[in-house]
This record gives C-alpha cells, structure tokens and sequence, in this order.
C-alpha cells in the first residue's frame, strides 16, 4: 500500500541519519533513562562490534541436539535470536510467542510486564513482534548464550550493559528497517509503536551491518533429560502475577501434556497461527531479590542466586538456582544441590521479585493449593523515591519507535 511504503521510506531515511551522527554503528549510547536515544557526546569511543564469546560454564549442546529445547536442532551452529516484546493487552495479539524455542516474562517498570522470545536460530523467526524496548535483566539472561538481541531503543541501564561488555544489538533506533518492518494493516486500531516487527529475511542483512555473523557455538540452555519432569500431580496450574495488570496463568493440559499460558481466563494468542494458543512443555520460576534502581522506576533485580520452581507434565519441584555474573548463564539445581535435569521441550521462564503488587500461587491438578518456596527478601532500596507529581507505578509512556 502507499501508505506503508511513506512508513518504511520516512523510516529509512531516519536511520541514514542516525548512522551519519552516530558514525559507525554500534551498541545503544547512554543517554537518559527510557529515551532509547544515544548520548549527544560521547567521553570515550564505544567498543568496535565483536562477535560475542560465549559462557564456558554449560556445557555444549549434543550434535543434532537444539541447545534451546533439547530436541532435534532446527538451526544446528546458530546464534539464537532474542526479540524484546511489548506485553500490554493493547498490543495483542502479538506474533511469534507461539514458535519461541524460550519465552521469558518479567516486570521491569509499573504493574505490567515485558516478554523476550527467544528463537533457536533466525530462519526460526516467521514474525516476531510487536518489538519494544531493550531490557537489561533479558539480556543478562541470554547474552551467555552469544544471543542476537532485538529491540527498539533502550534505556541507560541496557546500553550501559551492552557497552561495558562490547554486546552488538540489533536496535531499531540504529538498524532501523533494515532490522525491523512495518505493519501498516495494524495503524487503526493500534498505536504506532505496536505494529514494528523482525522476520527472517531482514536478520543476516543486519547483522553485516556489524560485521557479525548469524552463526555461532551456543552451549545447552538446561541439562535436557527425557524422563525429567517431576513425578506428581501438585503442579497443574501456576499463577504469576507480575503487578496489578498482568497475571500469567500457566495452566497444565493432561491431554496435550502441555501448560497453556492464558490471562483473565483466556488464552494468550499468536497471531502468527490460525489455532494462536501459546503452550509450553517446562515452566521455570526464578524467585529473585528485587527493588528499584536509582532512577525510581525500573525494577533491579537480584540474578546472583535465588529459589524457584519447574513444572512439567503436571508436576512441580521446589528448586535453587544461581548464575555468577552477567556473562555467566542461570544454572538450576534441584533441592539436593544437583545439577537440574529438564524435559526436553519448549521452555517459559518467569523472573519475579515478590514485591508490592506481585502474587503467586500454585495449584495441584486437582485444585488444591500448594506450598510454595519463601519470598525472596527485598533488596534495600525496594522502595522507590518519591516521584514528582505523584508516586511512581503504573505503565510508563512506550518509548519511541522508530519515526514513520
């Protein structure tokens, strides 16, 4: 249509421009908190873009075998690819939550959350989307893995994680739509932030703009093991709520051995499928101190060690977990401080800091609640400091797509 081509052309020309004044691309600067823009000046040169060296501290996925679900490799010697998500209910339904290899849930600021999907490889991706903003706790949890991650803008705790560690990203505000498209079909109804997306074709084009390459060693995401999924019936339904606008409802399926992720007694969709349903063989809980970091808004979260759960086929295990540094990947242990043996299969993870407004519950299949791990401690500085005009909470503005 005529109207999406403006799009992609005005958005085109925007990114010449930025890659004029920023010079060679490279990681998001650090300009100010939530404004994905990079800094006017820059003190020192940023990083030269460098292919991604991956964590030492898991072991590498067996040949054939997919490092993400422990199944037959669909993309084998690939980096994975990590798309941020919007996750309001007027984003939705979003594309591609269905196919990830890994859905990862958190709140990062207000009562809702954001979603990270993350692919086995990039002709994985049909369409993924809508894209949002970079988000420093999601990268730390694939960046061990030499991910590739989306996004679109960033705030200064992003950039200065992918800076300090010379991280590539593929963000909008720099790739522009050479990384991202646009869905002109969904401006009636939607707001312009939600209609940007990645597919496939655009992510190797991309990446040259770095200088990197789609492939790379990745090592197994969990120790897969069939047979692994907790023997009992105490883990049929898991309730995570994230704040006061998101509670994600991991509901098991006896017949499909299957938990379905719904919200307010629906099913969360993918517009990407005609069924849309979103379902998982593991649920990972990641229990984890947390408060807020100095800007007031943005939760900080604790991801040195914590207490947890798995789900699968029904059942549930209290479990420990602990990961050594941002580089470093989340490892699992069961109550006995082995190593975690997981199901192969397609994995969600939810990171929750048990702070004012989050809730959890977990029920058995036939209804019964169970006991859960302890809460985790807040951090100290759990509360946040006043906010001008009032208290902080509440979704923040969406962050600036990239201009139609």
């Amino acid at each position: 249509m005529k109207f999406g081509k403006q799009v992609l052309a005005f958005a085109l020309a925007l990114t010449l421009a930025l890659l004029a004044g920023c010079g060679a691309p490279g990681a998001s600067g650090a300009g100010s908190a939530g404004s994905g823009q990079p800094a006017s000046a820059a003190v020192t040169p940023e990083p030269e873009p460098q292919q991604p060296q991956v964590s030492g501290e898991m072991p590498a996925a067996q040949p054939g075998v997919s490092a993400l679900t422990g199944r037959e490799a669909k993309a084998e010697g690939m980096r994975p690819v990590a798309v941020m998500l919007y996750n309001t209910k007027a984003c939705r339904p979003q594309w591609g939550i269905s196919t990830a290899d890994i859905l990862i849930e958190a709140n990062t600021e207000g009562q809702g959350s954001r979603l990270m999907a993350l692919y086995e490889g990039y002709e994985q991706v049909e369409r993924a989307g809508p894209a949002g903003p970079g988000r420093d706790v999601f990268l730390q949890l694939v960046m061990p893995f030499g991910a590739i991650p989306m996004f679109i803008g960033s705030d200064v705790y992003t950039s200065n994680l992918l800076n300090l560690y010379a991280y590539q990203p593929l963000d909008g505000r720099y790739a522009g739509v050479n990384a991202f498209d646009y869905d002109s079909s969904r401006r009636a109804a939607y707001n312009s932030e939600y209609g940007w997306y990645t597919h496939k074709d655009l992510i190797p084009g991309a990446l040259g703009l770095y200088g990197q390459s789609a492939q790379g060693a990745t090592p197994t995401f969990f120790h897969f093991a069939e047979g692994s999924a907790p023997q009992a019936a105490n883990g049929g339904t898991l309730e995570i709520g994230y704040g006061s606008e998101r509670c994600a409802v991991l509901e098991y399926d006896p017949a499909e051995e299957r938990y379905y992720l719904k919200e307010d007694g629906e099913f969360q969709t993918d517009a990407n499928t005609e069924e849309g349903s979103v379902r998982f063989m593991n649920v990972v809980l990641l229990m984890a101190r947390a408060g807020y970091k100095d800007d007031g808004v943005t939760r900080n979260y604790d991801l040195a060690s914590g207490e947890g759960l798995y789900l699968s086929k029904g059942g549930a295990h209290t479990i420990r977990w602990s990961k050594s540094g941002p580089q470093s990947p989340v490892q699992l242990f069961d109550e006995a401080g082995a190593a975690l043996a997981v199901e192969p299969g397609r994995t969600y993870i939810g990171v929750w800091g048990g702070f004012e407004g989050q809730t959890l519950r977990l029920l058995a299949q036939d209804g019964s609640e169970q006991p859960l791990p302890p809460a985790p401690e807040p951090l100290e500085d759990l509360q946040p400091p006043e906010a001008e005009g009032g208290e902080a909470g509440g979704e923040p503005a969406p962050e600036d797509p990239p201009q139609e």
